[in-house]
């Protein structure tokens, strides 16, 4: 017995029979949908971080005090980070061909950006960057001391030797420094301002530079990081006069301070950080403030620190970096229109 198939009535095709409104509701629900796929994408591929090498750019010479720590870093953070992390440095052009490297990389925590206070009186006068719009910050890393030192053959032993000579020799002295507007230039021409003397500034490339050219007598005086004076003063090199700290330097006790030494400005350190371009995703950003606040507490980096007489932040928040960034932008600045800098 065969049984009349039942004809089915032909099914309206989805939407056909909707209102103008439902469909305009339809789209609405399914934009949003697509979004939020869309949104969850990132997660997975930073749940993937890092699968391939990450490079952090130091905007100074090789050689210096940023690059033993940073190298030093690298080595315990490739560890825990299971890549390879590389150390490039681009010097020059008042750090605008370190910054601009990493500005044009993608903002995916691949490549970093090695800041110090330096870029920080640069970014003030030249404005040629803003590292706190351009770049998020990743971990502040600390503070290093600074000394007021003269070439091994320099006549002056004390602070007041070189003062004096300064005062009766107008423009007679020669200072290093990284450039008209660095921060080196500012804190050294508001020491010889407070003093009452002048010098010509000459300028080099970067730290390593300004103290080869201390060693070999081609100016008379720098204010350098003390991890200078802890390679070059034991052999005889060069001769530090005093630390421009409010304290002594743990690393050579017997010096005075700035202030005792007879000259009343402020306190002066180097402070650097670690940032990414701005648009890196938060949880690549918060991954490498892990692993990079791990390797400034291992044994090797805080052996370094503490031969450079660094000392590392009470934590490791990046946006006590930000804030300080933005701080001291602004009293840089100042700093500059007080000692009748042009502002560019």
């Amino acid at each position: 017995m065969t049984f009349p198939v039942q004809q089915r009535s032909p099914q309206p095709t989805q939407g056909s029979n909707m209102t103008p409104h439902q469909k305009l509701r339809r789209h609405v629900l399914c934009a949003a949908a697509t979004a939020a796929l869309g949104l969850s994408l990132p997660s997975v591929a930073q749940s993937d971080f890092a699968n391939r090498p990450v490079k952090i750019v130091i905007p100074l010479p090789a050689g210096g005090a940023a690059d033993a720590v940073m190298r030093a870093m690298a080595v315990e953070v490739e560890k825990t980070l299971k890549q390879s992390v590389i150390i490039d440095n681009k010097p020059g052009g008042l750090f605008q061909i370190g910054v601009q490297s990493v500005l044009s990389a993608p903002a995916d925590g691949y490549t970093m950006l090695y800041m110090y206070s330096g870029m920080v009186s640069t970014q003030a006068i030249h404005k040629k960057f803003d590292l706190g719009a351009q770049f998020d910050p990743v971990i502040p890393l600390g503070d290093s001391p600074t000394v007021l030192a003269v070439g091994p053959n320099s006549k002056f032993s004390t602070v007041k030797d070189l003062v004096d000579f300064g005062r009766a020799n107008p423009d007679k002295l020669t200072t290093s420094n990284l450039g008209m507007g660095s921060l080196e230039h500012l804190k050294t021409f508001e020491l010889t301002k407070t003093a009452g003397f002048k010098a010509v500034h000459v300028p080099y490339k970067g730290g390593p530079d300004a103290v080869k050219a201390l060693i070999s007598g081609e100016v008379d005086f720098i204010i350098t990081p003390a991890f200078f004076a802890s390679q070059f003063a034991p052999k005889g090199q060069i001769k530090v006069l005093a630390t421009m700290n409010t304290s002594r330097w743990s690393g050579m006790p017997e010096l005075p301070t700035i202030g005792e030494a007879g000259v009343n400005v402020p306190p002066f350190s180097f402070w650097s950080g670690l940032l990414v371009k701005s648009g890196t995703p938060a949880a690549i950003t918060a991954r490498l403030n892990k692993e990079f606040s791990a390797a400034l507490q291992t044994p090797s980096v805080k052996a370094l620190l503490a031969a450079t007489g660094s000392i590392t932040p009470a934590n490791y928040n990046p946006e006590e970096l930000r804030k300080r960034i933005n701080t001291e932008t602004a009293s840089m600045g100042e700093l500059a229109k007080q000692l009748n800098l042009k502002l560019e």
